[in-house]
């Protein structure tokens, strides 16, 4: 057992940087005053400040990481008990049940106190039923355990191949979406539904998310499937670079696409997809030799890779106001310098840092308790 918790330690570091990445993206998007002028500026070419474009390119790497580690770190331990029948496994039944849970706590974080009289007459904000970050994890763990459910099915074909094969194909037809614009898909269906494909508030929807998740769980798959990748010396790396070097072949193909087709359909985003997932391969890679060299020994890190979900939520409460009405949002959104806003950011993450560190121990005070009681 101890083994198997030291070899997800790089991974609890990389969930900790994901959140850590986010926690100060959207701090610092929301509070600093000149954000929308010069993020717009470094989308078409530079802000004008290079240390902010820096951080924009930065900020763009946060939710691919945040999804894809999402997806590696449930299909690693999904897999672990592969061999059973599928009902019979644990994670299968936990990943239903959590994905319902996820799902269910991003649409309760769409409503806002202050709404409360369109809700009893019935007058539901089209807002309530965007698809945003969490109802998208939620719902690619659904899919993801029926993939899996497939694989086992058929085996013929492995897990990690399956998913990669599958989430290449999500990420492939995404520029097909993007070019809808305004002509939602289905366009019989509620908006509910629209905005998991195209919709009015498709926030994060399914293509191309969905295939971040499963590139995740690609890798998770195959460090089930070749254990050898976690403890020799040299293989992280080598498939790391094979992985990278795949990712970067992609991005040249695709710029080559769009040459030949109509530019409206925009391929470039398919590299900028890989791009960014060969970027979440070099980060996995750097993590796990570090953790190899006992340098990720780090109780703040460790704590809050652990307390994703919890971070999630009680931080678009406090920064955005939702569910209450009030929040951070409130008295400085587009308020302050650049500077101020930094320092605020690093505030913020140090207020999780401590809150996870100590909630963590109360809870193991409080079960070592229950325990005894239980015992006595």
């Amino acid at each position: 057992m101890e083994t198997k918790i030291k070899r997800l330690g790089f991974i609890d570091a990389a969930r900790a940087l994901a959140i850590i990445l986010m926690l100060q993206g959207h701090f610092i998007s929301l509070t600093f005053k000149d954000y929308t002028a010069m993020a717009h500026g470094a989308i078409y070419g530079t802000s004008g400040n290079y240390f902010f474009d820096l951080w924009f390119l930065l900020r763009g790497f946060t939710a691919p990481l945040f999804f894809s580690i999402t997806g590696l770190v449930f299909t690693y331990l999904l897999l672990r008990e592969r061999e059973k029948p599928f009902w019979s496994q644990v994670r299968v039944r936990k990943g239903f049940k959590r994905g319902f849970e996820v799902m269910l706590w991003g649409y309760i974080l769409c409503l806002n106190i202050k709404n409360w009289h369109l809700y009893t007459a019935g007058k539901i904000p089209d807002r309530t039923w965007s698809f945003h970050v969490l109802q998208s994890i939620g719902f690619s763990l659904f899919v993801l355990i029926l993939l899996y459910a497939i694989a086992l099915l058929v085996k013929r074909i492995r897990v990690s191949v399956l998913f990669l094969i599958t989430a290449t194909v999500i990420i492939a037809v995404t520029p097909y979406f993007k070019a809808m614009g305004d002509n939602y898909f289905p366009s019989w269906a509620p908006q509910i539904i629209q905005n998991m494909f195209n919709g009015p508030n498709s926030f994060f929807p399914i293509f191309p998310w969905f295939g971040y998740v499963l590139l995740g769980g690609s890798v998770g798959a195959l460090l089930q499937e070749r254990k050898s990748i976690l403890t020799e010396k040299w293989t992280p790396l080598k498939y790391a670079a094979i992985g990278i070097a795949v990712c970067f072949g992609v991005v040249g193909l695709v710029h080559g696409l769009d040459d030949i087709f109509s530019p409206t359909l925009n391929f470039t985003t398919i590299g900028i997809r890989f791009g960014n997932f060969a970027l979440v391969l070099a980060v996995l890679v750097g993590l796990l030799y570090l953790e190899r060299s006992q340098k990720l020994r780090i109780p703040f890190l460790v704590e809050m890779g652990k307390n994703t979900l919890d971070i999630y939520i009680i931080h678009t409460i406090l920064l955005y106001g939702s569910v209450f009405g009030w929040g951070i949002r409130t008295y400085f959104e587009k308020n302050i310098s650049f500077p101020m806003a930094v320092l605020g950011a690093i505030a913020f993450i140090l207020f999780f840092g401590v809150m996870t560190y100590y909630q963590n121990k109360l809870k193991r005070w409080w079960r070592e308790r229950k325990k005894k009681t239980e015992t006595a």
